[in-house]
């Protein structure tokens, strides 16, 4: 979808109740984020809504959201390219700024900001901390802006401020596993094995797709290997590639198997027994997490009978990326072709 299209498409939605098309602005912000050129479409989002507020909200926006002149997520994107360049110095700077802004007007205990990313985060959430029952949607994604910043941080050599800062990015999204891979590196950069450990576990409840059910194993096998635990170290390596093949990974396995053999150890793949052996010592999350992949498919029904089929998608793409079933792939095929017919 282009600016222009989407564009077209919002005004025509407009009511002109304020309080109802701001509402209705924010859905479709969240809606865009998973298209591939979400950043431009919702920077445009964000635009056309600033620009229906009347005069005495834009001014309370400003305070709220602005960094110098530009709102949050336009300074963010000018932090990510000067990250991407390499500089560093620079990037911390702006976020900085972003971080105090954040800290000054959304990290108050009434009412608590979250960034869910998706409507999945949002009932993952809902599971995992029950006790939470109060949702305030923050206007941008904040956990990602000090994701950022923790990593910049991290780059500049002030690990502790990177700590803090990613603690403040998984109070906004505790269902995030990108974030949570951020502080594991902090974790593995500081040498601190224990809370690396703890941060794989509570990571591994909340892993939604191959790719970061691997990126996890990796390292619970780098933690095993830094504990002289060869064996298992080569079973959760072993774990990562079945999920996600990976050269990196196999040059791992393949340098704990040569340790294990200086040793006069042998390693062979793991039984079914061994692995479930494995995640049991750790006290982890067997993958992929059976509690997910029944809570994609309760909220896919949930939306099938309710007639709501890109929010059925959604939660069926989940169970069927955890899963990889063929069933499911063939439910996700008809209700593809369903919705492009309209």
């Amino acid at each position: 979808m282009t600016v222009n299209e989407l564009m077209a498409q919002v005004r025509s939605e407009m009511t002109g109740d304020l309080k109802k098309d701001m509402r209705h602005l924010s859905d479709i912000a969240d809606d865009l984020r998973r298209e591939p050129n979400a950043e431009e479409l919702v920077a445009a989002v964000a635009e056309y809504a600033f620009g229906l507020m009347p005069q005495n909200m834009k001014e309370q926006m400003q305070e709220l959201t602005f960094v110098g002149d530009r709102r949050m997520d336009q300074a963010y994107a000018a932090a990510l390219k000067l990250v991407e360049a390499k500089k560093m110095q620079e990037a911390e700077t702006i976020l900085a700024a972003i971080s105090d802004k954040i800290a000054a007007h959304f990290e108050s205990e009434s009412p608590k900001f979250y960034c869910f990313r998706n409507p999945f985060e949002y009932h993952m959430y809902r599971e995992f901390y029950p006790d939470d029952k109060v949702f305030e949607r923050a206007p941008f994604d904040f956990s990602a802006y000090l994701e950022l910043y923790g990593y910049v941080l991290i780059e500049n050599g002030k690990t502790r401020a990177a700590e803090k800062a990613l603690d403040r990015a998984v109070r906004f999204n505790a269902v995030s596993a990108d974030v949570r891979f951020e502080r594991a590196e902090l974790y593995k950069l500081a040498d601190n094995m224990p809370k690396l450990l703890d941060e794989c576990r509570e990571t591994l409840r909340i892993c939604t797709t191959p790719g970061r059910i691997a990126r996890t194993l990796t390292n619970v096998g780098f933690y095993c290997y830094k504990m002289n635990d060869f064996f298992n170290a080569a079973v959760f390596y072993f774990e990562s590639i079945r999920f996600q093949p990976s050269k990196a990974v196999e040059y791992e396995l393949q340098d704990v198997v040569k340790r294990m053999n200086s040793y006069g150890q042998k390693f062979t793949p793991p039984t079914h027994g061994q692995i479930v052996d494995a995640y049991e010592k750790y006290a982890l999350t067997q993958q992929p997490s059976t509690e997910l992949v029944n809570l994609a498919l309760t909220l896919a029904q949930s939306a099938h009978d309710q007639q709501q089929k890109e929010l059925e998608g959604l939660f069926l793409r989940t169970a069927y990326d955890l899963t990889n079933d063929a069933k499911m792939k063939e439910q996700l095929d008809a209700l593809a072709a369903e919705i492009a017919q309209g």
